[in-house]
Order: structure tokens, then C-alpha cells, then sequence
């Protein structure tokens, strides 16, 4: 029973965590959710179970259907570093909608990583395929070329644009393609 009530916890607060923010800036409450908290200022012990076991069933019935999703914030992390180069609407799901206090501490501005593959493009610029999933296209002309295995960084710049270096060549601006 213990186990369960943590479960449903949990689910409670992951469910929180990804609820969309209202557009007043508001944080409103899932009822799922307020549900679940509501049963904690029940008083009698059999009446408070109940509650707690139905609310737990309408989450593990919500999550079946798809209503709701559950997410940890290592998962949150992984999916913004994954997602790193490309524009995310403002909605607050993956942070930056909302502008709540720790979103500014899981913000990725920074990519590290390795070339798997490149290839030029032309004018001297090349696409390059990385380990971790993105493709990424230079905008200028690279004195070297990349090759599999080099050290990639890419940095978040001014203005939406991004600045990186491949392996010993100078800084130049990208652009996330994949």
C-alpha cells in the first residue's frame, strides 16, 4: 500500500510538472491532481484510503488512455539537450513558457559532442551528422576538414544563432538542420 501511495505521489507531481501553463501566466491545477490532494483533508482514516485509491485509478486510467504522461525531470533534461538548436513553442512544458523559478538552471545552452559523419555542402560549408542524433550545417567556410570522431561544441549566440567549433577549427556560426 505504501508502494502504491508513492507511485501515486509521483505520477501527482510529474503530472504538475508537465501541466501546460494557462495563458494569464496562472498556475491551475490538473483535477486529476486536485483531486488526489484534496483526500489528504479527509479525516477518516477508511474514507481517506477510498479516496486515495480512486484517485489513484483515475490516474493510472488517464495515463492508459494517453491523457496523461509522466515525465521525470532527467527526462525533461535529456529531451531540451536532444532538442537543443531548434526553436520550441513557448508553452512551458519543456521549460521556457512560463519562466518559473529553476527553468533558468535546466536551460541547455551548450552542446558537446562528436562528428559521425561529414559531408561539404558546397562553398565550403559542411553538414555535419553528430553521435547524439542532430545534424548541424556550418554557415561559413571551415579551414580543416571534419572528420569522424571529432570534439564538437556548440553554443547558444545572440539573436537565435549558434557559434561551434569541430575539432582544431576556428569558431564559426551553425545552423541545426535535424
Amino acid at each position: 500500500m505504501v508502494g502504491a501511495l508513492r507511485h501515486m505521489v509521483i505520477l501527482a507531481a510529474a503530472l504538475a510538472v508537465t501541466a501546460p501553463a494557462s495563458a494569464e501566466k496562472t498556475h491551475e491545477r490538473p483535477e486529476l491532481f486536485r483531486n488526489l490532494l484534496n483526500c489528504r483533508a479527509i479525516t477518516d482514516n477508511a474514507a481517506r484510503l477510498a479516496c486515495y485509491d480512486q484517485s489513484a485509478s483515475a490516474l493510472e486510467q488517464a495515463e492508459a488512455k494517453k491523457d496523461l504522461v509522466v515525465v521525470d525531470r532527467k527526462e525533461i533534461r535529456e529531451t531540451r539537450k536532444s532538442l537543443f538548436g531548434f526553436t520550441l513553442p513557448k508553452i512551458g512544458l519543456f521549460g521556457g513558457g512560463d519562466k518559473e523559478e529553476g527553468d533558468d538552471k535546466d536551460a541547455i545552452t551548450e552542446l558537446q559532442s562528436s562528428v559521425q559523419a561529414a559531408r561539404m555542402i558546397g562553398g565550403g560549408n559542411w553538414s555535419l551528422s553528430l553521435v547524439d542524433g542532430g545534424t548541424w550545417e556550418t554557415m561559413s567556410a571551415l579551414n580543416d576538414a571534419p572528420r569522424s570522431g571529432d570534439k564538437v561544441r556548440i553554443k547558444k549566440a545572440s539573436l537565435g544563432s549558434y557559434l561551434g567549433q569541430v575539432g582544431i577549427n576556428r569558431g564559426v556560426r551553425f545552423r541545426r538542420v535535424e
